[in-house]
């Protein structure tokens, strides 16, 4: 790894607006990458003492470069040498636009067909070719190499691109070219930096006097000083203390732009490529992942159904197996969903981009896009591992379906806003902007406290609440409602989803909601002829014998019917309020309890207190019917008792 890295800013001049891309070289060794960065940067990317000596990059170089309209973009130099393929992956994962460099002299060689393969499966969509070294070939041969290199991209993401020809070393046709690489910038899309804050490391350097300086191109997100990063795996939080953009101080980085960070509590040993600086608490390292992967069409050797790999995901390079869902081996070019079993964890989140390699002999397999991390290895022999990971690759195909998705996995658990961002991968501002999408739509159901579940698992719930008063409709047909405490003891969902769900039944009126409880509609009591004719006999009862009314343990003999037939008759008068029961002994109709609270009030008002005694001879009754009285009006807050008189609540 370099000491440091390049960020050439011609007169130390403020940085202008940057554009949130980043250009990649990529091309066989000593085909003029690094001249051609230099040419249009002014900086000479391979700094290290090797790179001199040899005259070839070895790893990385940073360079910004100047465009028109005042803005500057960065460019990242990779080696071309077969054997720092390595280091190339780690480079090309964080670009956006590859310039692919192919000398006019040489032509189409070994690592320009490696080099443009992985760019194509590290899933780059845009870039131009630069047709280097035509100051060493006759016109005749820039059109045959112009050809040719029309036959290579033809049906990739460069066919049609432009393919200029330029000699670095002389300057010849710099002008056209710097034309077409400004208009292939132009016309490429600029990186998203509306979510959660994630940096592949591409290099850590130490300043005297400052500390340790981490760099990289963020691949999605903001940052800027004062937040607190995770540094993955299990480096753990660090503060941003300073941050450069193209070497001059920034008051926030974005995606797709070059950016160093000074952090709080670092040391240099402690920080490695391929290691993560990432929004705090939002993205967890994983050894497994299951991914979609592209095989090359040059494969020779058929692949096992266990292989000793390398897994190239951002910067990072973890050696592993790769396991194949069949055992029959994929066909050179094909298409296939496998597993990443990894030596060490990295950081891959759904989309991410990867290109694997195989341990000896080195060569590229092929590439593609992480799907999920897991925590459980593939077994061939339990269930359709392909149509698991063929739905969760649906489900990350946007934000939209990725929040629905987390949603799915939490079930009938009501999800907090927060974990249902770290779980989709997008950030707070992002979740929330989507899932009132998804409320809007009736996907989504809201909660209180910002917490959410599928609108599904919500009506889930209220069916299951329905099933659940049904039933104790059934079983006591005559009741006016269900009390809310009784319901829940049949009901297995959390609190908070029960409440919501009995809402939204309220609201459409399948349910409605009394004194006594729940109920539903359709299902309100009726009595038949003969309920009613005991209904009569009862109320007749309580009316003619006032203040010396009977227990209702004494109405089967005074009716001279079983108790099974007066009790649900019984409690419909008192649901109904028709009788009120203030004690096991004591029964009254509503008539002589409202009787009661107008002579109360009258003495009350009178005298300003009322002693049992006395109350009892109002009522013209005994000690057992007006304890009970006094004793409920002083729950109903009408009265309020002091040693044994009663007064007026204030």
């Amino acid at each position: 790894m370099k000491t440091s890295v390049t960020h050439c800013n011609q007169n130390n001049a403020p940085a202008e607006q940057t554009v949130t891309l980043t250009v990649g070289t990529a091309g066989h060794i000593d085909h003029g990458k690094t001249a051609l960065v230099t040419l249009l940067t002014g900086c000479d990317c391979d700094t290290m003492p090797e790179e001199k000596a040899r005259g070839m990059t070895i790893d990385l170089g940073f360079a910004s470069c100047r465009l028109p309209d005042n803005r500057r973009i960065g460019i990242v130099d990779v080696p071309g040498h077969e054997r720092f393929i390595h280091n190339m992956v780690a480079g090309a994962a964080g670009i956006d636009i590859v310039l692919l460099v192919i000398a006019a002299d040489d032509g189409i060689m070994p690592q320009t067909l490696e080099h443009f393969h992985i760019v194509r499966l590290l899933g780059i969509a845009s870039g131009m070719v630069a047709l280097t070294k035509i100051d060493l070939v006759a016109p005749e041969r820039i059109d045959e190499m112009t050809r040719q290199i029309r036959e290579l991209v033809a049906g990739s993401f460069l066919e049609g691109c432009p393919i200029v020809p330029v000699s670095p070393k002389t300057g010849l046709g710099f002008d056209a070219f710097y034309e077409a690489f400004v208009a292939a910038i132009d016309k490429t899309v600029r990186r998203d930096s509306s979510g959660a804050f994630r940096m592949h490391v591409e290099s850590s350097f130490v300043m005297p006097g400052i500390g340790t300086i981490v760099s990289g191109i963020p691949r999605c997100g903001t940052v800027r000083v004062g937040d607190t990063l995770d540094l993955l795996p299990g480096a753990g939080e660090k503060k941003v203390r300073g941050l450069q953009v193209y070497g001059a101080d920034a008051a926030e980085g974005k995606a797709g732009e070059c950016v160093a960070l000074r952090l709080s509590d670092l040391s240099h040993a402690d920080v490695k490529r391929g290691m993560v600086l990432a929004t705090a608490g939002y993205f967890t390292p994983t050894a497994i992942v299951d991914a979609h992967l592209q095989l090359m069409p040059n494969l020779v050797r058929p692949l096992k159904p266990r292989s000793g790999i390398r897994f190239h995901v951002g910067t990072a390079e973890v050696t592993g197996y790769m396991a194949l869902p069949e055992l029959t081996p994929p066909a050179p070019g094909s298409e296939v969903y496998v597993q990443f079993q990894l030596d060490k964890p990295v950081v891959a989140t759904p989309g991410d981009f990867f290109v694997v390699r195989s341990l000896s002999p080195v060569q590229t397999l092929g590439g593609g896009n992480v799907i999920s991390q897991e925590t459980v290895k593939m077994r061939r022999s339990r269930g359709n591992w392909v149509q698991t990971v063929k739905e969760r690759e649906k489900a990350y195909r946007d934000p939209g379906s990725a929040l629905n998705y987390a949603l799915q996995k939490g079930g009938a658990v009501p999800q907090h806003i927060e974990d249902l961002a770290k779980t989709a991968g997008l950030s707070l501002e992002s979740t929330r902007e989507q899932i009132q999408a998804l409320v809007q739509q009736g996907q989504a159901s809201a909660l209180p406290g910002e917490r959410y579940v599928t609108a599904a698992a919500l009506t889930g719930v209220g069916d299951e609440f329905l099933v659940m008063l049904g039933r104790r409709h059934d079983a006591a047909p005559l009741s006016m409602g269900f009390a809310k405490k009784d319901l829940f003891r049949d009901l297995k969902s959390e609190r908070l989803l029960i409440d919501q769900a009995i809402e939204q039944l309220l609201k459409s009126g399948r349910i409605t909601s009394n004194a006594a409880g729940f109920q539903i509609p359709e299902r309100m009591p009726k009595l038949s002829p003969q309920q009613a004719g005991l209904a009569n006999k009862i109320r007749d009862i309580y009316h003619k014998s006032g203040f010396a009314s009977p227990r209702r343990d004494e109405l089967p003999q005074l009716l001279g019917a079983p108790a099974n037939m007066l009790d649900p008759v019984f409690d419909f008068l008192a649901q109904t309020g028709e009788l009120m029961a203030l004690s096991d002994k004591v029964v009254l109709s509503r008539e002589h309890l409202a009787e009661s609270k107008t002579k109360l009030m009258e003495h009350l008002t009178r005298h300003g207190y009322v002693e049992t005694g006395v109350f009892k001879d109002i009522l013209k009754t005994t000690r057992k019917y007006a304890i009970p009285l006094l004793e409920y009006w002083d729950s109903q807050g009408l009265t309020r008792r002091v040693g044994n008189n009663r007064y007026l609540k204030e």
